[in-house]
């Protein structure tokens, strides 16, 4: 961006524009930038010359088309995992010091030094006035 804005740069070379294009804000800028520069932007479907609108149309449609398509994606993504989470399999990375037995269940980690360090951390939240029934019953019984 720096080297565009100083004039230093004939062209930005892009694959994949449209990751850059998912962040709107960013993607017009740079056009913005390429434009007041005479600066090319290439990517794999062409080059494009910010200074003509027909290119500038183009590359605000791909800039639109890819900021639509991030949130598709998130709305699939979010179907998926509240399908997973309907029918059961969903599950979460469990906290540091944790992990799930293969039986399915959430236990301590199995290396000696992750487990002492975390009973520690629930002893001194026992002794500090936590919640201590359920931070012994945890303890004894991840």
């Amino acid at each position: 961006m720096t080297e565009v804005s100083l004039g230093r740069a004939g062209a930005v070379l892009s694959l994949e524009a449209s990751r850059l294009a998912r962040c709107c804000s960013d993607w017009y800028r740079l056009m913005e930038i390429c434009g007041l520069t005479d600066t090319l932007v290439i990517d794999e479907d062409g080059v494009y010359d910010p200074t003509q609108d027909n290119d500038r149309l183009v590359l605000g449609i791909k800039g639109t088309m890819s900021a639509a398509e991030l949130h598709w994606i998130r709305s699939r993504l979010w179907g998926a995992k509240l399908k997973k989470a309907e029918s059961g399999p969903l599950r979460f990375r469990p906290p540091t010091g944790l992990v799930y037995d293969p039986a399915g269940p959430i236990v301590f980690d199995p290396d000696e030094q992750v487990q002492q360090a975390l009973r520690r951390v629930f002893s001194t939240f026992e002794e500090v006035g936590g919640r201590a029934g359920v931070v012994q019953d945890f303890a004894r019984n991840p």
